[in-house]
């Protein structure tokens, strides 16, 4: 199971850029078909491979938050699977850095360097929104809301930015507590 290059894997062996054995199914392969005609287009090309982009504008938190409100929020298949995830300023601040360094190229992973899991994730959303955390979901009521798009919640994958940090970026919100409240707070 996988929903994008990597594999599925826990929080405690999370995958870097060294990674090459990618995962199985229709989005590993779709993930190596365009990276390699990125390849094909320039020798220095950059990709970049995203986690979950938090943003109450779209996504995976945007569908959850009204849930959580309400204080339906609760550990989702288990609440074990990894989440990695990006706060939407640190993944366009990783994109103006990438701008003003012409030298990077390569794959380099846009996540948080610290991975959490779904359990986690959730107890702070609704820690933060002063809502209860214990009304499970589980993996079959999600596919049924979700779809195809119930893997980013129920699928765990453990990504860190390696290269990134190497390079020196610094994230403003490495920590997924600050990464929400920032959200919620601001509505970004």
């Amino acid at each position: 199971m996988e929903y994008g290059f990597y594999p599925e894997s826990s929080c405690e062996q999370p995958f870097d850029e060294t990674y090459k054995a990618p995962g199985v199914g229709f989005l590993s392969e779709l993930v190596l078909d365009w990276e390699k005609y990125s390849k094909a287009l320039s020798e220095d090309v950059l990709i970049f491979r995203f986690g979950v982009v938090l943003s109450v504008k779209g996504g995976a938190l945007s569908q959850m938050l009204l849930p959580f409100k309400l204080g339906l929020g609760g550990p989702v298949a288990g609440g074990k699977q990894c989440f990695s995830w990006i706060h939407v300023d640190d993944l366009l601040k990783a994109f103006s850095y990438a701008i003003e360094r012409p030298d990077m190229q390569g794959v380099f992973n846009l996540t948080s360097p610290n991975p959490v899991t779904q359990a986690k994730f959730g107890q702070t959303l609704a820690s933060l929104l002063h809502r209860p955390f214990v009304l499970p979901l589980f993996k079959w009521q999600i596919k049924l809301l979700f779809g195809e798009g119930s893997q980013v919640l129920t699928q765990g994958v453990s990504v860190v930015p390696t290269k990134l940090l190497q390079l020196g970026f610094k994230f403003d919100y490495a920590e997924v507590r600050l990464a929400l409240k920032d959200i919620i707070k601001n509505k970004k």
